[in-house]
């Protein structure tokens, strides 16, 4: 008989194989042997998948009830399958479950799709460092404002967020910690973001999104994926090093299109390193822009494929991002395979170092 090398592994390391499969799957590995009957006790990561009701249900509350209740709760994934249609006593337990969680002073809690209200202590624990939320189709509400005050890691993908009161659009007033913010899809008008420690932000799957502020004097790097290009009142980005923006819509008769992109592309001025898709490059050829280059202190420009099939950057948006920089005897410029230039400058022929990658 083969010898069982895996069994022989430490805790720790088994402990964390089990975190990656649901726990209805974690619990038929006590039947291996001896060495794994007890190890889901204590098991600091914990994944629910929501298939089948009562079965399910039943399953879940034996694991639940006879984990070691003084193992500490690090990671709490909870999700619902889409063809499932959570009733009322489901709803009762999914919230349970995630009471369950909180009371356990759990670390990281990922909720994704689940068709219910949150319990309202979600939005006030001490322990939760990482939060995670995919709500595609249900109204989120939020009672009063986010109040984790160790929150480090913040995802949001809830079109429907309410809060009770204006507060919560001060979306980071209650997040002192925060560093990592991402916000997928996201449509709360006059949305505030002032966070000092804050050091990443997503702004993704954005569709006409105006945001009053963005302060946050330790961002280094701010990613925007958006059909239409962010409209922000007030920025404070003096640490900002990487920018990556993509727009997605190149219709040359969107009013006032390119005049947006390039405000937005000012505001972000303040970075060494740009990386804009060749459907941006597109949303700023919409005739000439009598503007200083938006990047003055840029040392890498890199141009990325973007959803649409477009291969050809007009030498004049090129110059527009580059000529005038500080940095521009030394500025690298990367391009895609395939990329083809338009426009040369008979007059006044501009040099570039090229990668194409």
């Amino acid at each position: 008989m083969a010898e069982d090398r895996i069994s022989q592994l430490p805790d720790e390391i088994l402990q964390h194989v089990l975190s990656f499969i649901d726990i209805y799957e974690v619990v038929e590995t006590t039947i291996l042997s001896k060495r794994w009957k007890n190890l889901w006790r204590s098991l600091l990561n914990i994944r629910l998948h929501i298939r089948s009701a009562a079965a399910y249900r039943r399953r879940v509350f034996q694991f639940l009830s006879h984990r070691n209740a003084a193992a500490p709760l690090h990671g709490f994934h909870l999700s619902l399958d889409n063809e499932i249609r959570v009733l009322e006593d489901d709803e009762a337990f999914v919230e349970e479950c995630v009471l369950y969680a909180i009371n356990h002073s759990v670390q990281s809690l990922r909720l994704h799709d689940l068709t219910l209200s949150l319990p309202a202590a979600v939005f006030t624990s001490t322990t939760l460092r990482e939060l995670e939320l995919r709500q595609r189709d249900t109204r989120v509400y939020v009672p009063g404002r986010f109040s984790l005050p160790n929150l480090k890691t913040l995802y949001l993908e809830a079109p429907n967020l309410n809060f009770s009161s204006d507060q919560g659009k001060e979306l980071c007033s209650g997040l002192p910690e925060l560093e990592k913010l991402s916000l997928r899809g996201f449509s709360m008008p006059g949305l505030v973001l002032k966070a000092p420690k804050l050091r990443v932000l997503e702004i993704l799957e954005s569709n006409s999104l105006i945001i009053q502020e963005i302060s946050a004097p330790l961002l280094t790097s701010f990613r925007y994926e958006g059909f239409s290009p962010l409209e922000c009142l007030m920025m404070n980005l003096p640490m900002l090093e990487e920018v990556y923006v993509d727009i997605l819509s190149i219709k040359h008769n969107v009013k006032g299109l390119q005049v947006k992109c390039a405000r937005m592309l000012q505001q972000l001025g303040n970075t060494t390193t740009v990386s804009l898709t060749l459907d941006t490059l597109e949303c700023l050829d919409g005739g000439p822009i009598d503007q200083s280059p938006p990047f003055p202190n840029i040392k890498c420009l890199k141009v990325m494929k973007g959803r649409h099939k477009l291969y050809r950057v007009r030498k004049q948006i090129l110059k527009y991002l580059t000529v005038g920089t500080l940095n521009f005897e030394s500025l690298t410029v990367e391009f895609p395979a395939g990329v083809i230039m338009d426009e040369r400058n008979s007059d006044n022929e501009i040099h570039y170092i090229f990668l194409f990658c």
